[in-house]
Parts: C-alpha cells; structure tokens; sequence
C-alpha cells in the first residue's frame, strides 16, 4: 500500500498549463511550405514537396519551478542496416566564443565500429553548411538494430510557458533556421544511405 503510494507520488507529471499539440498547432504556420502528412499518435509528419522521405515532429515537455517549456523535436526515421551495438553520437559546436566547426561525441557504442562513420560526418561539407549556423539544443544520431534515427531539438520552435507570473510565449522557427534543420536532415541521410550501400569499387 505505502509503496503504490509512494509510486503514485514521484511518478512524472505533466505540468499545469501544458496544452498538448498547441505548440505544433503554432509550428505548423512555421512549416509552410512543406507537406502536411498528418497526425500520428499526437506528432505531425511533413514531408518536403515532391521528396519520398518525410520527418515526424513531437513536442518535448521539459518542467521547472514556475515554468516549463515545449519544445519541437524533429525525427527521421531510416530502417537501415543498423550497428552491431546501439550507439548514440551527438553532435555539437566547436568554439568557446565563436563557432569553428562541427564536433561529433561518442555517446553510446563501440568507437572502433563507428570510427570511419564519425569521421565522414565531421567531414562532411553539406553537414557542416547546415549545422554551423543552426542553433539546436540536442541534434543526434541513434542506431541500433531497427536502423537510424536522426533527432533535432532547435532553440526555436518552443513554446515558454510561466505560472508565476503567468505567460506564454512562443519562439518561431524563423525560414533560415527551418532550412538549416532541413538541410541537416538530409546531409545525414545522404550519408547514412551511402554507408549502406555496397563497397565501391575502383576500376
């Protein structure tokens, strides 16, 4: 009894003010231009005109004292040949004070594995030109047995939501930061396809 209590009390709760699907209501006035697929188990699924993949977009419920945020996580989903091992890589910028390049982290899996795939990633130009000017809280890429699946959590896109004193307000995804989250996307796919593919072969 006491241990049902317990659970009942330290289990995670929304918090108070949380509107589900308002915040991917507002994006969707940022997405125009793209296809709207429709809903799936409460994210929404846009896909660029006339291309043959598409990404699923969630919200992401982080609370605090007196406020939480909503934020968009854009996923895409690619059933590939996955690693041996579940892996996570997380990517990041370099610089203290000025953006140098692009850094790619091991989080989760076998290095000697992923090392040729990390490299190519950090190494990539179209990666690197999508990236450097996108600011994201969390961009990864997870793998395991299932495939790949790139996720992308920029600053924009979010909602920021107070109790005290009480407030709403919404960050857009402005044009260049939806093109750069865009972009990224489909320099990892690119990338993931061709790993997959056979060896090449010089003649």
């Amino acid at each position: 009894m006491w241990q049902r209590a317990l659970d009942f009390a330290l289990r995670p709760r929304l918090p108070k003010g949380y509107r589900p699907g308002e915040t991917l209501a507002r994006l969707q006035r940022d997405l125009s231009g793209l296809d709207y697929l429709g809903e799936e188990g409460g994210c929404r699924r846009y896909a660029l005109p006339g291309s043959n993949w598409s990404v699923l977009v969630s919200e992401v419920v982080d609370s605090q004292l007196l406020l939480h945020t909503v934020s968009c996580r854009f996923s895409l989903q690619l059933p590939l040949a996955g690693p041996a091992r579940p892996c996570r890589l997380a990517f990041n910028h370099r610089g203290s004070w000025r953006r140098s390049g692009i850094a790619c982290r091991l989080l989760r899996g076998d290095a000697e594995e992923l090392a040729v795939l990390r490299q190519r990633l950090v190494q990539d130009a179209d990666l690197h030109t999508a990236l450097m000017p996108l600011d994201f809280k969390r961009c990864e890429l997870l793998g395991d047995a299932a495939g790949w699946r790139v996720e992308i959590e920029p600053f924009a896109a979010s909602e920021v939501v107070g109790r005290f004193p009480p407030f709403r307000r919404y960050i857009r995804l402005i044009n260049t930061q939806k093109l750069a989250v865009l972009a990224a996307m489909a320099a990892l796919r690119r990338l993931l396809l061709a790993q997959d593919g056979p060896p090449l072969t010089q003649d």
